[in-house]
């Protein structure tokens, strides 16, 4: 800390400076790695026979040739896919991850009056780190650097006794950059592939093997924030009045690579083996894209006025409403888009028939107009039915607006005519991505040109639904409270939120399965326009989400040395689909019966019990007793948690939509006991026999979110002993443990079907860690 001098109107100085290191490592557990004859392509042994694709008959005694190895894929597996190091075939490691980060801040206090005063602070952290790409291989490193400043100036003014004006301005500057390590192509291993941008390994999946992951990357994404607000607070008889706005502009940059790195899903869908296919070099789908530049700016504004009315000494009533008026964003490039059916563009004549864009008619620069009744009316009450201050019921409901993202609408000018997002169904080989293409070249780089803008049939679209609606919803909670003793109180209350128009994109160009479907001819299938429009996305905003909980809070005061805070939650969330995600564009089975995927939520947890102790020594009197035991600080967490929901999906395309995310026929009871050994837990958590694939081009009836993980009981525990060396000088000892009781608290299970790991467990969460240091205070 920094100390400077003190005046009785001003504070010139209140510094900090703080910086973190940290060497983390991440694990890789689980991998399915091939065996010496399978890299060998002797696939004798292999629980699925490969077939040869030219002939469609089984390779003689399970073996395919060495002649039909694809080299791309050979370079790879030698050079890149580690032997297991465990049994089954399976690969496990740990690989560093260090964090490094650093911090400032600097605060400045002014009286300028009796009735002014300013205030003044930034913040300044900047800060890296290193770690491996999703996947459970070691394969790319991704490397992110952010810096981040923050500067604020406030200034309060005592109008009156009873009234205050509070203003306040905020500039936040947050970016950072991307990069995937080592800058190496699949063109650089044997491949023809082309990639446009920097050059970053590709992403490789191996259905029920391994997964060589990779991130997208971006030199530089953030934005710059600034905001003004006002408030003034008014007290008068019963009442306590306040009332204020604030306006805020965003304007967002995110240069980023997209998957230009190319990413290659092997399933088995052409050699009836996924690891065949990959020896083979031939990939079910390919995804490729162009870099883009995405640029957003947007405004929100809002104004409040609420009423804290005492209406006698047992009830108080919060009585109060907001009106915010938040603008669509807007690129200063106009790269916005939406899909009509059977609309023709007048801006870009050569788009296809219904895709539109910004100009066009009823299509304004942000896509939808701006909403203008965004009233959110709340109401609460405080009450005392005994009027001695020990019991309170409260309760309280409220409608609130979401905002919008930039991260959600810029994806726009990710996709076609302003940059490519493109899966490819028809595939040549790893080592000849795009022979089978129009012209057997690749369609990359591509290039915005607004004077002629290019498409690449079939084109993949996205846009903002005309109809597109802001998010909001309705949050209630009921409490009752009871101070039961001096120092112990304790709380049981309902908290519930109810979201609505929640962003959801959705597929309006999804295949139709018919007897001659495959693959490779997703795009011949579709509904609008064959072979000229692939997926064509729509960023709605139809989906919904609940939540309902009970909330149990036992709070012990600090007293006689020691101090307790208990937690318990029974809660139970619910979405219309995956609604976690990064993205609005997460997939469902079925896109024409999307009630299929309505389910708990990802995240959800049913109980939930966490309490935290401090507890001081404090108990010996004889000197030297006192000064090596007393004084002493121990804390703790421990937390009780059941486990997250979790999906079992087939690992390959059932329904041959173009998108593996299938689920599997449901046909017996898939819990086992729960009180079986820990070592049967492990080998098989639920009953995989309960799981069938269904047909092709059938639904999965197995719902989303049906299972549990394994639950999680943790200790986390602090000690600490301060020594004051001189008067203003304090130095502190600490020792921190994570996990302190050494707790095994396994993951969830391999969820895919077609994995020989399915229904296994095989990582953890990390075990005891020990921190220790030492802390001097001046």
């Amino acid at each position: 800390t920094l100390g400077g001098p003190i005046r009785k109107d001003k504070t010139f100085f209140f510094g900090s400076y703080g910086g973190l290191r940290q060497l983390l490592s991440q694990s890789f557990n689980g991998a399915v790695v091939p065996t010496a004859l399978e890299r060998a392509g002797n696939f004798s042994q292999s629980r699925v026979a490969p077939v040869d694709p030219l002939t469609r008959t089984p390779f003689p005694g399970g073996i395919i040739p060495a002649t039909r190895f694809d080299p791309t894929a050979l370079n790879i597996l030698n050079k890149y896919i580690p032997l297991a190091n465990t049994s089954g075939s399976v690969y496990q490691s740990n690989v560093p991850n260090p964090f490094d980060s650093d911090e400032f801040l600097i605060k400045g206090d002014h009286n300028i009056t009796s009735k002014h005063m300013l205030t003044m602070s930034y913040f300044l952290t900047p800060g890296t780190t290193t770690s491996q790409t999703a996947g459970n291989l070691p394969w790319s490193v991704q490397q992110l650097n952010w810096r981040q400043h923050n500067a604020n100036l406030s200034e309060t003014f005592v109008m009156s006794p009873s009234t205050v004006n509070q203003f306040w301005m905020t500039y936040t500057r947050n970016f950072g950059g991307r990069l995937n390590l080592p800058q190496t192509s699949l063109g650089d291993l044997g491949s023809k592939f082309v990639i446009q941008g920097p050059k970053q390994l590709p992403q490789i999946a191996v259905t029920g093997y391994f997964t060589l992951g990779q991130t997208i990357s971006g030199p530089v994404a953030g934005s710059n924030f600034y905001s003004m607000r006002d408030s003034v607070s008014h007290t008068r008889g019963r009442h306590t009045l306040k009332f204020g706005g604030e306006i805020s502009l965003d304007k967002t940059i995110q240069q980023t690579l997209l998957n230009n790195y190319g990413v290659f899903s092997f399933t088995g869908a052409r050699a009836t083996n996924a690891l065949a296919d990959y020896i083979l070099g031939l990939p079910v789908t390919m995804n490729q894209d162009s870099p883009v530049d995405a640029y957003n700016n947007f405004f929100t504004s809002g104004l409040f006025v609420q009423d804290d009315f005492r209406v006698n000494k047992h009830l108080t009533l919060n009585l109060g409403t907001r009106y915010e008026l938040q603008t669509a964003p807007t690129d200063p490039q106009n790269r916005i888009a939406t899909f009509i059916a059977g609309r023709k563009s007048t801006v870009i004549p050569s788009a296809p028939l219904g895709l539109l864009v910004a100009g066009d008619a009823g299509i304004p620069r942000g896509g939808v107009a701006t909403p203008k009744k965004h009233f959110s009316p709340r109401f609460g009450f405080a009450y005392d039915p005994f009027g001695d201050g020990k019991t309170s019921i409260r309760g309280a409901a409220g409608l609130f607006w979401g905002s919008i993202s930039g991260n959600l609408w810029n994806q726009a000018s990710n996709f076609q005519p302003y940059a490519v997002r493109q899966q490819f169904n028809n595939v040549g080989s790893l080592t000849d991505p795009y022979s089978l293409l129009p012209g057997g070249v690749s369609p990359f780089p591509y290039v915005y040109n607004p004077a002629s803008p290019r498409f690449i049939t079939p084109s993949q679209l996205l846009g903002i639904a005309p109809d597109f609606r802001w998010s909001h919803n309705y949050q209630f909670n009921f409490t009752i409270q009871r101070q039961v003793t001096k120092d112990f109180a304790m709380t049981a209350g309902y908290v519930s939120s109810l979201y609505r128009h929640l962003a959801f994109g959705v597929d309006l160009n999804y295949p139709i399965y018919d007897s001659t479907a495959t693959t490779a001819n997703v795009n011949n299938r579709r509904p609008m326009l064959p072979g000229v429009l692939a997926q064509v996305g729509s960023i709605q905003s139809g989906m919904t989400s609940n939540y309902h909980s009970l909330q149990i809070t036992a709070d012990k005061r600090f007293s006689n040395h020691i101090g307790l805070k208990s937690f318990y939650t029974l809660a139970k969330g619910m979405s219309g689909a995956v609604m976690e995600g990064a993205t609005s564009n997460a997939l469902v089975q079925d896109f024409r019966n999307m009630r299929l995927d309505h389910a708990r939520l990802d995240t959800d947890r049913k109980h939930n019990f966490v309490t935290s102790i401090i507890y001081e020594t404090q108990y010996f009197k004889e000197p030297v007793m006192h000064a090596v035991l007393d004084g002493w600080e121990v804390s703790g967490i421990i937390t009780l948690q059941s486990g997250t929901p979790f999906t079992v999906t087939t690992g390959t395309d059932v329904n041959l939509d173009g998108n593996n995310n299938d689920r599997p026929n449901l046909i017996a009871d898939p819990r086992l006991d729960p009180n079986r050994p820990r070592s049967a837990s492990t080998a098989a958590w639920f009953n995989t026999a309960a799981f069938v694939r269904g047909a092709n081009g059938s639904t999965g009836t197995a719902g989303r979110n049906i299972l549990d993980g394994p639950g999680v009981r943790n200790l986390e525990l602090g000690l600490f002993r301060k020594f004051r060396v001189r008067e203003r000088v304090t130095l502190q000892l600490r020792g921190e443990f994570s996990n302190a009781l050494n707790l095994v608290n396994l993951s969830n299970p391999t969820m895919v079907q077609s994995s020989p790991l399915f229904g296994q467990i095989r990582s953890a969460s990390p075990m005891r860690q020990v921190q220790v240091g030492v802390r001097l205070t001046f």
